[in-house]
């Protein structure tokens, strides 16, 4: 059934509220778990033993800062970080030794395989509530949406829907400032 325009505009704005509470929701730290930064740098190396583990083979600072979509100098310190617990090593490559590559010690390959394992069956539970062709189409809908506003974003650095954003923010910023 077609909807209005005004009613297309609050179902759009009821969306983005919904995700934007359900984006709240998975940040949060689990229940008894230790949130704020500690919490962050935790999931940061978390994620650096999962990509060397999924990857099966050595990388470079570089590839891991570009994977995790962080600063080189970030990424290093997450490898200096789990090197001084046991959980990888550094070597230098073989055919280049200016190259440093960053691979699982045997501790953090087990490590890395729980993790995936408790990643598997929290993730199962999560989308529990969705059947198997809902969470499909729920998956499609996001990327889709994700891969649009990301080339837009790339597009229109200054109008568009970034443009609306920025303005949104400064009245939102300017409403703020004044008493009302």
């Amino acid at each position: 059934m077609p909807v209005a325009n005004g009613g297309a505009n609050m179902i759009a704005k009821e969306l983005y509220e919904n995700l934007g509470k359900l984006l709240r929701f998975i940040r949060q730290a689990p229940p008894g778990g230790a949130g704020g930064k500690r919490g962050a740098q935790n999931n940061a190396q978390v994620r650096v033993l999962q990509f060397l583990y999924e990857s099966n083979m050595p990388k470079t600072t570089g590839e891991i800062a570009e994977k995790l979509e962080i600063r080189q100098q970030s990424a290093s310190e997450l490898v200096s970080k789990l090197e001084k617990k046991l959980l990888i090593s550094k070597t230098k490559d073989a055919a280049d030794k200016r190259i440093t590559l960053v691979s699982l010690t045997e501790s953090g390959r087990d490590f890395a395989s729980q993790l995936t394992q408790h990643d598997e069956e929290f993730y199962g539970q999560f989308f529990d509530s969705l059947t198997p062709d809902e969470q499909v189409e729920l998956n499609r809908l996001v990327k889709k949406l994700f891969d649009s506003k990301s080339e837009a974003y790339k597009r229109e650095s200054g109008g568009g829907l970034f443009g609306a954003m920025r303005k949104r923010e400064i009245a939102k910023k300017d409403l703020m400032g004044k008493e009302i």
